[in-house]
């Protein structure tokens, strides 16, 4: 019951008081009082601390023993009284044992649940380690059941590795002691435990056994090991962290969240050129002080910190300068708690500072500038290079396209960004172009190609390709880059140099080339057969002056290489001498220099000759007839000229006269019936006025005339007959006017009795020609009516031939109808052009006669039509020479026109014209013809 006792007050903590009874090796009773406390020194080992009282008087023990030897009866009734009272206190003892006991035992059961139901491990083993006792947790944390351990050497639960280990332990322990091992438990795997064990005695102060306290410390090793390895990882983070800031390329300053300097690096002290007193003395206020007098703008700096300080969550980035010219690029950023992922982030609480990154950029800033300058000029470059840049992606959409490019194809960079390259690639090469494409994406060739190209115009082309392929920092090819040559003119000029080799190398004339100094480079073989040489490698060792006769070798040397020099060539007729007869041909020869393409210095000189033997003799027989034959092309060109012009006035003459005939005719024929119908009009009318008068006169008397009479007039409209009647009659007159006045102006056209030159006036002839032309002055579906604008002046009477003069003027005006009529045909043809003319005004023809000086009358006739372009111009006034379709002209008229009035008056005729702005023609003739001549 002792050892139960002391078991509960070591492993429940609690003090123990307590009553027992307790024979001594006397076989003396005494009746003790006990009390028990656990007790923990320093280290952790626990100790039972107990204190043991006799309760019964030794004095009054002494009364009891000696009750044996007394022999007085008094002192026997005494003794027995007193024997009495002590029983009585012994059995007043026993009962209160026996509640204690039952105490002791309710204590016991409580003390054993309090064991069982205890949250950690216990066990109670012997000395030698079988386990006596143990409760609910212990059985769990070993994986057994409670019933099962009993019975059980612990030694079982110990890891392998540990049970040497622990025996020892347990062999040399006599007090109470802590350590770590390794427990396995009957099912999963070792985990580390902390043992506390003591040891229990008997009361004769044998040991009898443990108590041991067993707790996984599992979690607790695994929390000390993080913790451990946080603190290390600290450690490395912290020396990381330095060594990054002291190797760090920017200048570090690191401020807390009272606006202390913590630190900052070499690199800041550096940047800045603080001294070292300054950093050893650790003044802030000095620190700042220094900084600030280094800035162009200071209170900007200050402003931009007590900024980011008063807005701690912000960070910033910008660019500061300094007085010494120097650029720093800034950037700070808040310190703070590195917050989880689901964390919040605080404004405040977890702000430790500010850091400030200083980085000098002046090196950068001026390599930017250089950089954007060299990008500026590779852009000028690519924009204004001869050759077209043309960049694709691997889609092989357009990515770059130059002025160049833009000149060569036609494309311009907007229709060409993002469309696919074969646009200008012809259909009959796009095999050969997709293996070029293959060949450049895998970089096995493709970089120069020589292709066929399709302009926006649909013009081939022949271009060089220049391809590279743009690889990336991966290796990855993103796209091609090509530079692209039109070589059309080239292939062009080397197709007519193989044309030009093959012309020298077939010509029948002497071909020769040689070197400034005279040595023979290249001679034909048609000039080696004319000068009697086998090859050409015969020939190139031959000299200049072999191919020559001494005196004519001597003539080239003095007179003519000189004149070569000078003008650069030189041309006539020469001697070459033949090698195997020693002949002198005479030659038709010219000989250039041909200088170099860059310098301008001649290289070689060029000889083409051909023999003129044949022709010298044939010259000769050609001159006597030559000027016969000149003589007589003078004279057939007198004579063609004066045919034609005797062939145009022969024309003219007969069609005048034809017209005339013809005009005079008509005019009479119908002069005789218009004067017979003109001249009874006015009797008709008369006697209308007197047919009306009656039938009114006989309606005032009866004006209720017989049914017949009155269906009658019903029939014929009497009413609207009497108005109309009148009407009828004056317009038969208007219309009789009208022809009357047509057959004058036939006769006034046609002045067949005015044949001869005299006084006339110019406008009547004009207004007759106006007449004649009336109806093609009117408007029609193709165009609206002509309008004439007649800007008269004050004209006397002109000499000239009248007839003539007017057919003049039939000419011209009938050419400016025609104009007009053309403009209204075209027009629909030019589009925007043609509503521009539409608009501008309607078509009209301006006639202008003035007398400009005292014997000069101009008469100017002028159309808003589409104008005469130069090159026609030049012909207007050729005879035959016409722009109207065949059949519609003949090309006499101008012709004729001009020679009436140049030769006929004396006058000039003149046309003003330019394309889009009509045509003017200005005649000028005498007032008074030169009779004299």
């Amino acid at each position: 019951m002792f050892r139960e006792i002391d078991e509960l007050v070591f492993t429940t903590n609690i003090t123990n008081e307590n009553q027992h009874l307790f024979t001594d090796a006397q076989g003396i009773t005494h009746l003790i009082s006990t009390k028990k406390s656990c007790f923990q020194d320093e280290t952790g080992n626990q100790f039972l601390v107990g204190s043991i009282r006799d309760i019964i008087l030794q004095n009054e023990v002494g009364k009891v023993q000696d009750v044996t030897g007394i022999t007085d009866s008094t002192n026997l009734m005494e003794t027995c009284e007193a024997l009495r009272e002590t029983l009585e206190e012994l059995r007043q003892q026993n009962e209160e044992l026996a509640i204690a006991r039952e105490k002791a035992e309710l204590k016991h059961q409580r003390y054993q649940d309090l064991f069982d139901l205890a949250p950690d491990a216990y066990l109670v083993t012997d000395v030698a380690g079988i386990i006596k006792e143990a409760n609910y947790v212990a059985a769990a944390l070993l994986s057994v059941r409670q019933k099962y351990l009993v019975g059980k050497p612990l030694i079982l639960f110990i890891a392998e590795l540990d049970r040497q280990t622990f025996m020892n332990q347990l062999a040399n322990l006599q007090q109470v002691r802590d350590w770590e091992v390794y427990l396995q438990p009957q099912t999963g795997t070792t985990f580390p435990a902390r043992i506390k064990m003591v040891a229990m005695y008997d009361s004769q102060d044998q040991q009898i056994g443990w108590r041991w306290l067993l707790c996984d410390i599992s979690e607790q090793q695994a929390a000390l090991h993080n913790r451990q390895q946080a603190e290390k990882d600290l450690h490395r983070l912290n020396a990381v962290l330095q060594a990054q800031q002291e190797a760090s390329i920017d200048g570090i300053l690191i401020i807390d969240e009272n606006l202390t300097v913590t630190s900052f690096n070499q690199k800041f002290s550096q940047l800045w050129q603080i001294p070292a007193a300054l950093i050893q003395k650790g003044d802030d206020r000095q620190l700042v002080q220094w900084v600030l007098d280094k800035l162009v703008n200071p209170d900007e700096f200050v402003a931009q910190v007590k900024y980011l300080y008063q807005h701690p969550e912000e960070s910033s980035h910008d660019e500061i300068f300094l007085k010494s010219g120097k650029i720093f690029e800034r950037y700070s950023a808040p310190v703070r708690k590195q917050q989880g992922a689901g964390d919040e982030i605080s404004p405040l609480g977890d702000y430790y500072g500010r850091i400030w990154y200083y980085r000098d950029i002046t090196e950068y800033k001026q390599a930017e500038a250089e950089l954007r300058a060299s990008k500026q000029r590779l852009a000028l470059l690519i924009e204004q290079t001869p050759l077209a840049i043309i960049e694709w992606n691997t889609n092989f959409e357009i990515q770059t396209w130059n002025r160049a490019a833009e000149r060569i194809f036609g494309y311009t960079t907007e229709e060409m960004l993002g469309k696919h390259f074969d646009i200008v690639i012809p259909e009959n090469i796009k095999k050969q172009v997709n293996e070029i494409i293959t060949a450049l994406l895998t970089q096995r060739g493709g970089s120069f190609s020589v292709n066929e190209n399709i302009t926006k115009d649909s013009r081939t082309m022949v271009c060089e390709w220049y391809n590279n392929s743009l690889v990336a920092p991966n290796g990855q090819i993103i796209g091609v880059a090509s530079m692209v040559l039109d070589i059309t003119e080239r292939k062009r000029a080397e197709e007519e140099q193989q044309k030009f080799v093959a012309l020298v190398e077939n010509s029948s004339d002497f071909i020769g080339i040689s070197s400034m100094e005279g040595q023979v480079v290249y001679v034909n073989p048609a000039g080696l057969k004319m000068v009697g040489l086998s090859s050409l490698e015969v020939a190139k060792t031959k000299s200049l002056d072999d191919f020559h006769s001494p005196e004519a070798f001597v003539e080239l040397k003095e007179q003519i290489t000189p004149l070569m020099i000078q003008h650069g060539f030189s041309q006539g007729e020469f001697r070459h001498r033949h090698f195997q007869t020693g002949i002198e041909i005479p030659t038709d020869c010219s000989i250039f220099m041909v200088k170099h393409p860059e310098t301008g210095e001649p290289f070689c000189r060029v000889v083409v000759a051909r023999d003129i033997t044949e022709r010298k003799q044939a010259k000769e027989a050609l001159l006597k007839s030559e000027a016969q034959l000149r003589q007589q092309a003078e004279e057939l060109k007198v004579a063609l000229r004066e045919l034609q012009n005797t062939q145009t006035h022969l024309i003219q003459t007969e069609k005048m006269s034809s017209l005339g005939q013809l005009v005079a005719g008509v005019a009479h024929e119908i002069n005789n019936p218009v004067n017979f119908i003109y001249g009874n009009l006015t009797p008709a009318k008369e006697y209308t006025q007197d047919l009306l008068s009656l039938l009114q006169l006989y309606q005032s008397h009866y004006p209720e005339p017989v049914l017949e009479i009155q269906d009658f007039a019903e029939q014929i409209e009497l009413d609207f007959l009497k108005l109309d009647f009148p009407q009828i009659i004056n317009s038969m007159k208007v219309g009789a006017d009208r022809i009357r006045e047509i057959v004058l102006s036939l006769r006034t056209f046609s002045r067949l009795d005015e044949a001869e030159m005299k006084a006339v006036d110019i406008h009547e002839g004009i207004d007759s020609t106006l007449m004649i032309l009336q109806n093609r002055l009117k408007g029609n579906d193709q165009r609206p009516i002509i309008e004439i604008i007649k800007e008269y002046g004050k004209l006397p009477l002109v000499e000239c031939y009248a007839g003539q003069l007017n057919q003049v003027f039939m000419n011209i005006l009938s050419n400016a109808i025609d104009a007009l009529e053309e403009s209204f045909i075209i027009c629909p043809i030019l589009g925007e052009n043609a509503r521009r003319i539409e608009q501008r005004t309607p078509p009209h023809i301006c006639i202008r006669t003035q007398l400009q000086q005292p014997n000069q009358v101009t008469i100017r006739i002028a159309d808003n039509g589409l104008g005469i372009p130069e090159d026609v111009k030049k012909q207007l006034f050729d005879p035959f020479f016409t722009t109207k379709p065949i059949g519609q002209g003949t090309g006499m008229g101008l012709a004729i026109s001009y020679q009436i009035i140049t030769e006929k008056h004396g006058g000039s005729l003149e046309c003003i014209s330019q394309p889009g702005q009509g045509a003017e023609f200005v005649i000028k003739i005498p007032l008074i013809q030169d009779t004299s001549t």
